[in-house]
């Protein structure tokens, strides 16, 4: 009896879902339409880079610059979608560039500052490091390319980095002792036994190269970050005016601007190497001010140490397979112990391992 009451209610239902279901097909169509359409609308830009999708693809880039760190991330991101490529930090669109001609645009940039002075009403409004430069400049202190150059350098100088750069440098030597007899040699005739002095320094073209090289190699400081003042158009591509811009110089300078770009070569400066193509210390208004400051010290360290001690690292220890940390800049990992190095006084049979 209840199962002759129940049939009836049984067949209605039935009816019922089944003009049910096809609305619900419908409406889950027109919704993944509608979401695929704002997708689209987000992801209008012309600049490759990760898909938009309401938002997951920000999300994503940004977990992967705290999970990496910068300097990983953005090589990720180049080799994924290209040498000019944007992605999404903290919800903020970002460019990341590893090629860009940057000598003409910085020198733009000076040039506008040194009209900017001209018109200004009153001066002081507009005093700041570039324009005491310039205005030494006027007063026959400085030449136009010393401005230029001091302005360059004013990003980044600081002892971690260079002693950073110069531990680098050491386990190269370590790996490629040719290069280390060309030092030597050079060190040898150019200062002998005497002390270093200034004017050594520009003789020292192989050290030179070498700390050039070495810098391009395994970089300290692989990236530069700026933001876009006011719109522009970057390669083709338009830059709205806000926009973060990582230039991932570690990418730039491993292009095929050099010789042999994935091996530690002398051969890669042997040749003078175009300005835009190498920028180991940055560029523009905020490059970094102790560039020349930072190739002294590295020169007198260099010379010091090698005339002293032949250097030396434990077997299979080589600056490729070390541990790094790479976010802002670039560190070796210390807690992998992988970091020892040997020095071996020259002329004699006893060591010092630090």
């Amino acid at each position: 009896m209840v199962l002759e009451m129940l049939n009836p209610m049984y067949y209605k239902i039935t009816s019922m879902v089944s003009e049910v279901v096809p609305f619900a097909s419908i409406a889950v169509l027109l919704l993944t339409g509608f979401l695929l359409l704002l997708w689209n609308y987000e992801n209008t830009s012309s600049i490759p880079s990760p898909g938009y999708f309401l938002g997951i693809g920000p999300l994503i880039s940004h977990f992967r610059f705290l999970w990496m760190g910068i300097g990983s991330a953005c090589n990720y991101y180049n080799k994924m979608y290209g040498e000019f490529m944007r992605v999404w930090i903290g919800g903020e669109e970002t460019l990341i560039i590893s090629k860009k001609d940057l000598k003409e645009n910085m020198e733009i940039l000076i040039e506008k500052k040194r009209c900017s002075i001209i018109t200004a009403e009153k001066l002081e409004d507009c005093m700041d490091f570039a324009t005491e430069l310039i205005l030494a400049e006027k007063r026959g202190e400085l030449t136009k390319e010393n401005v230029n150059q001091c302005i360059l350098e004013m990003l980044i100088a600081a002892p971690d980095t260079l002693s950073v750069t110069v531990f680098f440098m050491l386990f190269l030597i370590a790996k490629h002792p040719q290069v280390e007899e060309a030092i030597v040699k050079e060190i040898q005739t150019v200062i002998g036994e005497r002390d270093i002095r200034n004017d050594d320094m520009q003789k020292l073209k192989v050290v030179e190269n070498f700390i050039y090289e070495s810098m391009r190699y395994q970089p300290v400081v692989d990236l530069v970050m700026r933001k876009a003042l006011e719109d522009d158009v970057i390669d083709g591509y338009p830059v709205k005016k806000g926009t973060n811009i990582i230039l991932n110089i570690g990418r730039m300078h491993r292009l095929e601007f050099f010789p042999k770009p994935n091996e530690f070569t002398l051969e890669n400066f042997a040749k003078n190497v175009p300005y835009r193509y190498f920028q180991p210390f940055g560029f523009g208004p905020r490059a970094c001010a102790g560039k020349y400051i930072a190739m002294v010290m590295m020169k007198v360290t260099l010379v010091i140490l090698l005339r002293r001690f032949q250097v030396q690292t434990p077997q299979d220890r080589c600056v490729e397979k070390m541990q790094k940390k790479n976010d802002l800049s670039l560190h070796p990992d210390e807690t992998s112990g992988l970091l020892e190095m040997i020095f071996i006084p020259r002329n004699s049979d006893k060591s010092l391992e630090h």
